[in-house]
Parts: structure tokens; sequence; C-alpha cells
């Protein structure tokens, strides 16, 4: 017997078109309308899981851009190109290393949150780690210039500078 993978499962899911998906009134975004699964009791008691529930986070790109995805389960961080539905195509490792979250500095670092901050240059070579008193569950940058990387943990919200941001 043979099982689908979990690098075949990711794959396949995000370069699948979703048949519904709410959109914004101007049409600059969408996100997909996936089945909820429940396990367990029908009372707030049970599990639920879809990948809208499930994520930790939210990226942008606009159809033909490059965007890094990470799938956690797996422990890779990919490069792909959005498509027009929103799907992704061209799929390829990036770093050996997955996470909770991915941001992408002016550039064009890597930045993965898996434990502490890990760093890529726009090669996929890991050159630095940012580390953080508590686990990072999503990264964003902003302020000034976006040279500022937001870190949200589970008690706390940490802020650095990156100075090529």
């Amino acid at each position: 017997m043979t099982y689908t993978t979990l690098a075949e499962m990711f794959r396949r899911d995000v370069s699948a078109p979703k048949a519904k998906q709410y959109v914004s009134p101007d049409g600059s975004v969408f996100l997909p309308a996936a089945r909820v699964f429940q396990q367990g009791p029908p009372d707030y008691t049970g599990w639920r899981f879809s990948d809208n529930l499930d994520t930790r986070g939210f990226i942008s790109a606009a159809p033909g851009e490059r965007v890094y995805v990470s799938n956690q389960s797996e422990d890779v961080t990919y490069r792909a190109t959005v498509r027009a539905d929103g799907t992704l195509t061209d799929l390829e490792p990036f770093a050996p290393r997955g996470g909770e979250c991915v941001a992408v500095d002016r550039r064009g670092n890597v930045y993965v949150a898996n434990g502490q901050i890990f760093v890529y240059n726009p090669a996929g070579k890991e050159i630095g780690r940012i580390d953080v008193p508590e686990r990072p569950i999503d990264i964003v940058f902003g302020g000034a210039e976006n040279r500022t990387l937001f870190i949200l943990g589970h008690r706390a919200l940490f802020a650095t500078q990156v100075g090529g941001a």
C-alpha cells in the first residue's frame, strides 16, 4: 500500500483552486473557503480543522509575484509563484526549515519563525538568527520604511530593527 506523504499533500493543496472563496468588495483580497472538519462532540469542546482556522498568519502577494510559504509539518519553506486564482505554481524547496510563518524584507532576505527566527538570503543560504524570549507565532515587517520586524509570541509582542529591511 502507498500512502500520500506530507509533502505530496502540501503540494496538492496549495496548487489546487478552491471551489469557493470570500472576496473583498474591491477584489484585492480573498480567502479560500474550505470545509471545516470537526472531531469530537458537536459543542465547543470538539476540535475543528480547516486551512483558514489552522493558519497563524496571512501572507499577501499579487498574481505573478514570488511568495514564500512554510510547511511546518514537513519542516520546509517553499518558494512559489501566485496564480490569478490565488493558488501556487512553480513550488520549489527554498530552505530546509519550516515553521509558523515567513516574512521577507526589502532586500529579499527571508525570515522563518521556527522556535527562533532564522534568516536566509535570497539564494536560500542561512545568514543569521534572531533569538526571541518566547516562541514566535507570527512575524511581519512594518514601521518606518518596513525596517521593523514585529514578532508575536504567545504572551508578548516584540520588535527589532533590521538594517536591510
